[in-house]
């Protein structure tokens, strides 16, 4: 493919099992696209703790349900942009992080400040189902974030209902699941929706973004929240934001029109 849909200079380009990996920087940002030219996730060079991308924003607003963890596993590492903010945000979080391609490990740590001995970081190359299936010893967490993609859209294993589950099952007490999907006709975000509700026992809840940005959130929770009574969410919406620079009042007023209104 052509690097039109690139933002920047192309500044690495490697190929692997799974297809083409393109690394670009435009100066103030840096990228990670996959062989589709659509960006996995961006970082900012001179901070790149701020989260840029609206898709971020949104996975995060699992905030509004569990504030503080102390544990989070990311499944699909990217550019690290989501690593980068948790890192600054909680301090003394741990972080396992589990990602299929052994390239992207890599240049996470060439090219997107990620260091290669990082305290409370522990980075697995494995499939995310694989490593969610895992059950002697297996760790739980305040935060499991899906966000693994290849060049056709979401990662297909990532979205059966046995992965789902097991997400479920992997989560500590009052944990959230956030994962990013598209809501484009093609990718039948209505279909992958439902199998959400099947694997968290219908505790769910969804947020849509814009038409131009075609990202689907869920959240998937181990027991049922209660968002009608809005008012305690709201101040702590406007909490987050002032903690986090996120517009959480916004991601707040979406969630609770898109799911009860």
């Amino acid at each position: 493919m052509g690097g039109k849909r690139i933002r920047g200079e192309i500044i690495h380009y490697c190929r692997d099992e799974y297809g083409e990996i393109f690394v670009a920087d435009d100066g103030r940002m840096r990228s990670l696209y996959f062989g589709d030219g659509i960006s996995q996730s961006s970082i900012r060079l001179d901070r790149p703790e701020i989260l840029v991308d609206d898709y971020s924003h949104a996975m995060m607003s699992a905030l509004l349900f569990k504030s503080d963890p102390g544990s989070v596993l990311l499944v699909g590492m990217g550019g690290c942009s989501l690593v980068h903010f948790i890192r600054a945000a909680f301090p003394g979080c741990t972080v396992d992080i589990v990602e299929l391609r052994n390239k992207v490990i890599d240049l996470a740590h060439d090219f997107f400040h990620l260091p290669r001995e990082a305290p409370g970081i522990r980075i697995f190359h494995a499939a995310g189902e694989d490593f969610i299936g895992q059950q002697s010893g297996a760790d739980r967490y305040d935060l499991i974030l899906v966000d693994a993609f290849d060049h056709g859209g979401p990662a297909a294993a990532l979205l059966e209902v046995d992965f789902l589950a097991a997400c479920r099952g992997r989560l500590n007490e009052k944990g959230i699941f956030s994962i990013n999907l598209w809501n484009r006709p093609q990718d039948n975000f209505p279909m992958i929706h439902l199998r959400l509700q099947e694997a968290f026992m219908n505790n769910t809840l969804k947020l849509l973004l814009s038409e131009s940005a075609q990202n689907a959130i869920v959240f998937g929770f181990d027991r049922p929240v209660r968002l009608r009574d809005l008012s305690g969410y709201r101040q702590k919406a406007r909490t987050l934001q002032d903690r986090h620079a996120i517009n959480f009042p916004k991601y707040l007023k979406h969630i609770y029109w898109q799911n009860y209104g």
